[in-house]
Formats: C-alpha cells, sequence, structure tokens
C-alpha cells in the first residue's frame, strides 16, 4: 500500500491522503483507519482526527474480533473523545477484554483497558490494569504508551513521586527502543509519541485534568 511507504518514509501528508482514499474506498479495512488515526491526531486536525473516529465506530461498533476491536478502541483514544462515544468505545474495550489472558494479544488488551478508564476519569482503575502491562515490557511502542497513560493516571491521584518515576522509565524506554524513522510500527510509535507528549504536559505542569474532552 502506497500509503505504508509513505509513512514509513515520514511523508505524512502523503500518507493522509493516501489512506483517505483507501478508507473512503474500502471502509472495512480497519488497518487503514489504524494507520490513519495517528497521523490525524498528529498532524493538529482534531476535527479531522474526530471525523474519522466517528467513522470507525460506525464500521467497527460491533465486531466481535477481539483484535480488531481492540485496535479500534485504542484509536479512538489516542486524543481524549468526546464523552458522547464513551460508552461506545467501552462495549469494544469490553470486546477486546472479554478474549482473556490466553488470547496472544491479551497485553494489548489490558492497555486498551487502562487507557479507556483513564480517558474515562477512572484513575485507580487504569492504574490497576496499565500495572500489569508495564511489568512487560514486550513491544516498545506499547511499553512508552502504557507508561505515559500509567503516569498520567498517577499524577491524578495526586501519587507525584510514583508518576514522576513511571514517566521516567517510560521516558528511557523511548530513548533505548523505539524505533527511528523508517520504523514498520511507524503508525504506533506515533501514537506513542502522542501520549509522550500528553504526559510530559500533564506532569510537569503540575496541572490535573479530567482525562477527558467533553
Amino acid at each position: 500500500m502506497l500509503g505504508i511507504i509513505h509513512g514509513r518514509r515520514g511523508e505524512w501528508p502523503a500518507a493522509i491522503a493516501n489512506f483517505r482514499r483507501v478508507v473512503d474506498l474500502v471502509p472495512a479495512d480497519h488497518d487503514a483507519y489504524h494507520s490513519l488515526a495517528p497521523l490525524l491526531a498528529q498532524s493538529g486536525d482534531r476535527e479531522a482526527y474526530r471525523s474519522l473516529c466517528a467513522r470507525i465506530l460506525a464500521q467497527f461498533a460491533r465486531t466481535s474480533d477481539p483484535a480488531i476491536a481492540e485496535r479500534m478502541a485504542r484509536d479512538c483514544l489516542i486524543l481524549p473523545p468526546p464523552a458522547t462515544d464513551l460508552e461506545t468505545i467501552g462495549k469494544m474495550v469490553d470486546t477486546a477484554v472479554a478474549a482473556g489472558p490466553h488470547h496472544q494479544f491479551w497485553d494489548y488488551f489490558q492497555f486498551v483497558k487502562g487507557l479507556y478508564e483513564y480517558r474515562h476519569g477512572h484513575f485507580a482503575g487504569a492504574v490497576e490494569w496499565l500495572q500489569k502491562v508495564v511489568e512487560h515490557e514486550g513491544d516498545p511502542n506499547r511499553a512508552v504508551a502504557a507508561c505515559m497513560v500509567l503516569a498520567m493516571s498517577q499524577h491524578q491521584l495526586n501519587q507525584v513521586a510514583q508518576a514522576g518515576a513511571t514517566l521516567a522509565r517510560g521516558l528511557k524506554i523511548a530513548d533505548a527502543r523505539l524505533g527511528r524513522p523508517g520504523s514498520p510500527q511507524w503508525n504506533d510509535q506515533i501514537a506513542a509519541q502522542m501520549f509522550m507528549r500528553e504526559a510530559r504536559t500533564l506532569i510537569e505542569s503540575g496541572v490535573k485534568t479530567s482525562g477527558e474532552i467533553k
């Protein structure tokens, strides 16, 4: 797919244009949404990102495939979603988690559950889920993202020392293990970097937020 080539080269506008065409032509292609969502989130065009998320929810809200449910829910949580979308996203997250701990993507399912709890303002629940993910680093993009969302959750709970330590751990993993330009997982890397930016802004400012935008 041409969009993947553009993505690996860091040619973001061209990648966005190509994946938009794919989404229009093949609306059931979840991989195209999974690439386009972080690109739009990174671009700063919140309206375009939210419009894509609305299409994701319309297309995949009832999927019974736990891996697709996890990916699509995670893509809708890169930026704080509207409160009106949380119930639908939550059902997709539940579809993923219901697959159980023996599923090969269980660590991803735990991460999206923790991320959902954070966006929903359930910070203690987010900590409970995300600590399990952080214990098994595995995929560096997931490890960095989990550390960032865990650090933000700890910050919201006024666990200042823990939040700082978790943030530092995530930054260390990012420095050592995140892919360089041309990484095959460039889209997940963009999402991890978005969470990193959000966590640093939140924790270094010392301000608490609700974890969501209404």
